[in-house]
C-alpha cells in the first residue's frame, strides 16, 4: 500500500491473527501513517504484549507521534 494515511481502522481484524502477524501489521501501519495520524482498533482488541511506537489516546485509539 501507499501512504501516508491520516487514519487507519483495524476494528475487529487483529483478533484473528497470531502475535507475529499482529506485530508485522502494526509495524506496517505505523510506517504508512503520517505523523499525528490515528489508528483505531476494536474494543475487544489490544496492543498490549506487542511492541509498538504508538501513543495511547483512549481505549482502542492510538496516535503516531
Amino acid at each position: 500500500m501507499k501512504g501516508p494515511f491520516d487514519i487507519v481502522f483495524l476494528r475487529n481484524v487483529m483478533i484473528y491473527f497470531d502475535q507475529e502477524v499482529k506485530q508485522n501489521l502494526l509495524d506496517e501501519v505505523f510506517r504508512l501513517l503520517r505523523p499525528g495520524g490515528y489508528l483505531y482498533v476494536g474494543h475487544s482488541e489490544s496492543l498490549s504484549g506487542i511492541k509498538h511506537k504508538f501513543d495511547v489516546v483512549a481505549p482502542s485509539i492510538y496516535r503516531k507521534s
